[in-house]
């Protein structure tokens, strides 16, 4: 799609389209182009009819660091917020101070779907890279040793029962080393079913994940119309 503007407008046009829809469509719209002007965010918001107390939703992502205005002094695209200053793009590439940092993705057009026709969540990159010992130790500095340093150690041994209860499944039970992973912040449905497909494609590892809570795009979207009332 090469005119991105030309196929949201009647979208945001539309008065069956719910408010919520219409700000994803435009947070979308926004970050893809990494930051627009003021004056387009007042005429996408003009023409989607976002009531003024939902506007705020828009504003908020960049208290995630999701650049959302272009700085007017210069006309590079960054953030502009009183928290994390500006982040000019440099040679095609955020600097790495900036707190949304896109990092390398791993292709996927082995998988069978279209490469863009479904986000892959970054949590998948993580957890393989994890799996395969690749994490990189500048942004995952608290983890020690891989899967070959992790010691056998056999389950607990009741002292009630011992061990009888257990021997009916034993067959069944699959003894292979369990990933764990907890995100701070919330959970998609999309991350959790992540999990699933690795552990069903790994079949020597059992990949966990769980959160503080589990996101919707409602709730997520109401989170940040919020976020602004919360620090103050």
């Amino acid at each position: 799609i090469r005119d991105h503007m030309r196929n949201i407008v009647p979208i945001l046009l539309d008065q069956n389209v719910t408010a919520y829809d219409k700000i994803r469509i435009i947070l979308l719209y926004i970050i893809h182009k990494a930051g627009i002007s003021e004056e387009n965010l007042a005429k996408l918001v003009q023409h989607a009819q976002i009531p003024v107390e939902e506007k705020c939703i828009i504003t908020n992502t960049q208290n995630l660091g999701v650049p959302i205005i272009q700085d007017p002094t210069t006309g590079k695209r960054g953030i502009v917020n009183e928290s994390y200053g500006t982040f000019p793009e440099e040679g095609g590439r955020r600097k790495t101070q900036q707190p949304y940092q896109p990092f390398n993705r791993k292709a996927r057009t082995s998988e069978h779907t279209y490469q863009m026709s479904r986000w892959v969540p970054y949590v998948k990159d993580i957890i393989e890279d994890a799996i395969e010992d690749k994490l990189d130790a500048r942004h995952f500095p608290f983890l020690s040793g891989g899967a070959s340093a992790r010691p056998q150690i056999s389950g607990p041994v009741s002292t009630r029962y011992g061990q009888w209860h257990q021997e009916k499944g034993k067959q069944s039970y699959k003894s292979v080393p369990r990933l764990i992973v907890f995100i701070i912040g919330g959970v998609t449905y999309s991350e959790m079913r992540c999990a699933y497909n690795v552990t069903q494609s790994v079949k020597n590892w059992e990949v966990l994940i769980g959160a503080t809570h589990i996101l919707t795009p409602e709730g997520f979207l109401s989170d940040l119309r919020n976020l602004s009332t919360s620090q103050s």
